[in-house]
């Protein structure tokens, strides 16, 4: 791609989505884009497909949100050279394209790495936690009910609460369960220690138990 094409894509990138840091801080507003009509969503498609050739995640998220299938071959070939949270991304915005219970696998192989710190979620294992509560497999099921007992807290908190996505329980907040939430929650500082994955591992049991009271 040209610098001038590449410049065209990002000054309209910033026009309709806001600079970097809008769209870390708020997340990537895709109704910018749905809600267009006629000419300016035609062209919303060009200037999108415009970024999705430049390696850009967020034209994918917003093509996705389009429903542009013509682009889910670029959406593909960039989700194999990915890592992290862009690899959640990409393998999100193609599953929200087109249902695939195999896209879960990135979001598994993301979540599943060690966390350069033992107590903080590590790039993209929080993004990939909170992803899979848009799966129905048995293998990413399977991973959530692992990260139950994650060193992260956060990673714990949101394992929690994307099995009760999963399981159609409404309202799933995590605080609306005390006994499982005070179960995650501890240590206050530092690594767990042998107590704390005990509790894990209790948490569990209770989060498992109200998936078989809501299985039929």
């Amino acid at each position: 791609m040209s610098d001038d094409r590449r410049a065209q894509w990002l000054a309209w990138k910033t026009a309709t989505f806001g600079d970097g840091y809008m769209i870390w801080h708020e997340g990537l507003d895709v109704e910018a884009v749905t809600r267009l009509r006629g000419a300016e969503r035609k062209t919303a498609l060009e200037m999108l497909r415009l970024g999705l050739a430049h390696d850009d995640e967020h034209a994918a998220q917003a093509l996705s949100a389009l429903r542009d299938h013509r682009s889910a071959a670029g959406m593909r070939a960039l989700l194999a050279g990915s890592q992290g949270s862009t690899r959640v991304r990409l393998a999100l915005a193609l599953h929200f394209l087109r249902r695939a219970p195999t896209l879960a696998r990135p979001l598994i192989d993301v979540l599943q790495r060690p966390a350069d710190d033992p107590v903080w979620h590590g790039s993209g294992r929080l993004d990939a936690v909170i992803g899979l509560r848009h799966f129905r497999g048995s293998a990413d099921e399977a991973a959530l009910i692992t990260a139950v007992g994650d060193p992260a807290y956060l990673i714990r908190n949101h394992a929690c609460e994307s099995l009760l996505h999963r399981w159609g329980v409404q309202r799933p907040e995590l605080t609306r369960y005390p006994k499982i939430f005070e179960l995650i929650r501890s240590p206050a500082e530092g690594p767990p220690d042998a107590a704390a994955y005990a509790q894990y591992d209790r948490a569990r049991e209770l989060l498992l138990a109200i998936k078989a009271r809501r299985t039929p």
